[in-house]
This record gives structure tokens, C-alpha cells and sequence, in this order.
């Protein structure tokens, strides 16, 4: 009887996947430059790419959980282990619809730290509750503050059609992030991910030292799964595609990557193959469309209807690497929204002439595309 592996579709957090044998692939190697690097850091990845996984995966580091990091990379490095504070900020858990939402997701925050470690709260004032619980958190263990922020941007994501309500929780979010600077002689370390990088949020503007790390070789496989990663820890999974479809191993292997693979995060990175879509497909044992099913792109379809975009301007055009680092908050570019929301991805580099030529990752973002986007393109011609 074949034996059963766990695959764990859509689990994000790294304690359960290490505590029931879900298949893990290894990215803690990561865990060790982040921790000898910068003290600020913000990767941006498009949704479901692992930027959750990762984050979960920090904040069992610091909280000192070895057992579950035992025959992992980092467990091999010299570190003691010892528990830090870890203030984990989830705004992926609303979908932001009315302003009370981000109020409520915060205060739940503010009030769970508040009692963990003993702040008395003197005021309303959301930032400086959350600068009195920066300090008591130092102050009650000794140890400076991990502060990691899983999609920093959901709240302004939702929000770029509507300047009202993109106003407010800008407004409410840098209250909440400008802490980040004047809190600094407690902090260990801050993490921020999310879909893209706003450049007029104080976050950006005010740390000048904050490391973007989006576009880094260094980090250019730090979520999705590589070539050589899809071989070690999907082998099972592979052979057991191979019997389902009676096709032979180079076929299944071919079939993967024309299917899954083809994102590119940086100039000299490696193809990294849909983490999401690999462990779907492992699991059922069918080829599908598992990422463009899992969530319509609702924000990119109705940004290009306000825009006058060509196919042509969108398909394999070039542009600058740091065209695609920001969206501007009044005038987002269709270039740069399409990339950072995955429908495009870096397919070549001129290094002469610091240039990116993008183009559609694979066959499930291009069935997406044509389903969802190109007919909203052709509307506009």
C-alpha cells in the first residue's frame, strides 16, 4: 500500500506542519542572513507564495522552539535559543471592507499584548499603545522586540479605488508603523510582506535603512519552490503522478514546469515553481489551475478598467527594475500591478542597458490571464 504523505494545502503555519509531518521545504537557511543583516526588512511576493509560511517560520525561531526546527538548516548554526518577544501582526485575517475592520483587527492586537505582558494602557492613542507595548515587552523579558508583519498592505490593497478610505487607513497604518523608527533601542528585528511596496507610507519614508529585499539575488528563492527543491522533497509526489497518468518521469517532470514554473523574483534568480499550485497538484494528483482558482484577481481587474492599457504595453515589455519596486498611491502603474500581483514575471535581464523583459510565467497564469484580463484589454482597445 502507498504510503500517505502529507502535504498540508493551504497550511501556513510552520508549528503545525512540523508537529504532523507535513512536507517542509527547507527555507531556513534564510532565517540565518536575516539574523547576522539588517535590523528593518520588507519582502514583497504575490498572494500565496509562502510569505505567510516564512513569517510563521520566523517567529517559532525566536521563540525558541528548537524541536521543531530539528534536521532543519538552522538547526546547525550557533544560537542559543533563548526566547525573544515576538509581536506577530496578521492583517490578512479582514478583507477590509468597512473602516471598523482594521479598528477591530488592531485593538484585538493591542489588547492580547497588552495583557501578555503586563502594559498598563494609558491612552486611546493606537501608536502610543503600541509604543508603551514595544517597551514593556523589553522592559518585562530582557530581550529586544521581533515585530513581524504579515501583509502590511491588505488594508491600502483593497482600498486603491476608493481615496477615502485609502486616506484612513494610510493614515491609521503609519500611526501604527512609525513606531517602527522611534522604538528602535528596543527592537531586535522587524519583517514586513506584503504584495507591494507603497512609497509614500511612512514605513518606506521614514526608515531609510529598511532593506527591500524583494528584488534581491540573495532572496530570490526564499518563497516558491526551485528545480533541485521540487526533485528533494516532492520525489514521492512525482513518482506518484508518474502511475496516475502512466506517463514517464521526464514527461511529469516537463509537465510541472510548463504548468507551475517560471517565476522569476530578481535580475539573476532562479525559475521558482508555484508553491501553492506544486502542493495541489501533489496532493490530487491533478494538473489544474490551483492558484488562479484559489482567488480572482478582483484588485487587478478593477485598477485596469480605470487605465488604458495595451495588450501590447503588458506582454513582453521591457522596463526597469525599479519600475516595478513601488506602486505610486494616486496613479499605479499597470505594469508594475500586473507583475506584483504574479500575472507577470521577470523572463530576461540586459545588464547593458539595466533592463527586465517580462512575460507570463507558465500555462496557469496564462489560462488566468486570458480568462480574467485579456478580455477587460480588449474592451479598451
Amino acid at each position: 500500500m502507498e504510503e500517505r504523505v502529507r502535504y498540508g494545502v493551504g497550511e501556513q503555519s510552520f508549528e503545525v506542519m512540523r508537529s504532523n509531518g507535513f512536507i517542509y521545504v527547507d527555507k531556513t537557511r534564510y532565517i540565518e542572513t536575516i539574523i547576522r543583516g539588517s535590523q528593518y526588512y520588507f519582502l514583497g511576493r504575490p498572494r500565496r507564495f509562502g510569505k505567510s509560511l516564512f513569517l510563521s517560520t520566523l517567529k517559532c525561531f525566536f521563540e525558541g522552539k528548537r524541536k521543531l526546527f530539528k534536521g532543519l538548516y538552522i538547526d546547525t548554526i550557533d544560537w542559543d535559543w533563548q526566547p525573544y518577544p515576538v509581536l506577530y501582526m496578521d492583517l490578512n485575517v479582514e478583507k477590509y471592507k468597512d473602516r471598523v475592520d482594521l479598528r477591530a483587527v488592531v485593538s484585538n492586537m493591542l489588547d492580547r499584548w497588552e495583557k501578555e505582558y503586563g502594559v498598563t494602557r494609558t491612552s486611546d492613542n493606537v501608536s502610543i499603545r503600541f509604543s508603551n507595548i514595544i517597551r514593556g515587552a523589553y522592559e518585562t523579558t530582557g530581550k529586544r522586540v521581533v515585530i513581524l508583519v504579515d501583509e502590511y498592505d491588505k488594508p491600502l490593497v483593497g482600498s486603491l479605488h476608493d481615496a477615502e478610505n485609502f486616506d484612513y487607513y494610510r493614515n491609521e497604518l503609519a500611526a501604527l508603523y512609525s513606531n517602527f523608527k522611534s522604538s528602535a533601542d528596543y527592537l531586535r528585528l522587524v519583517f514586513m510582506t506584503g504584495v507591494s511596496r507603497f512609497g509614500h507610507l511612512s514605513v518606506f519614508s521614514g526608515l531609510n535603512n529598511i532593506l527591500d529585499v524583494s528584488f534581491d539575488d540573495r532572496y530570490s528563492a526564499v518563497c516558491g519552490i526551485s528545480e533541485t527543491e521540487l526533485v528533494e522533497y516532492f520525489d514521492a509526489g512525482i513518482n506518484s503522478l508518474v502511475a496516475r497518468h502512466c506517463k514517464s518521469r521526464e514527461e511529469i517532470l516537463s509537465d510541472l514546469k510548463s504548468w507551475y514554473d517560471g517565476y522569476r523574483f530578481s535580475c539573476y534568480g532562479e525559475d521558482m515553481y508555484n508553491p501553492y499550485s506544486i502542493v495541489c497538484v501533489m496532493d490530487s494528483k491533478e494538473f489544474r489551475n490551483y492558484w488562479i482558482r484559489s482567488g480572482q484577481p478582483t484588485l487587478l481587474v478593477e485598477q485596469l478598467k480605470r487605465m488604458d492599457v495595451s495588450l501590447k504595453a503588458l506582454l513582453n515589455t521591457e522596463c526597469s527594475v525599479e519600475s516595478l519596486i513601488g506602486l505610486d498611491l494616486d496613479r499605479p502603474s499597470p505594469i508594475a500591478l500586473v507583475y506584483q500581483t504574479g500575472y507577470l514575471t521577470i523572463k530576461e535581464y540586459d545588464k547593458e542597458f539595466d533592463l527586465v523583459t517580462l512575460g507570463l510565467p507558465n500555462k496557469e497564469v496564462t489560462d488566468g490571464f486570458m480568462r480574467y484580463l485579456l478580455p477587460i484589454l480588449n474592451t479598451q482597445r
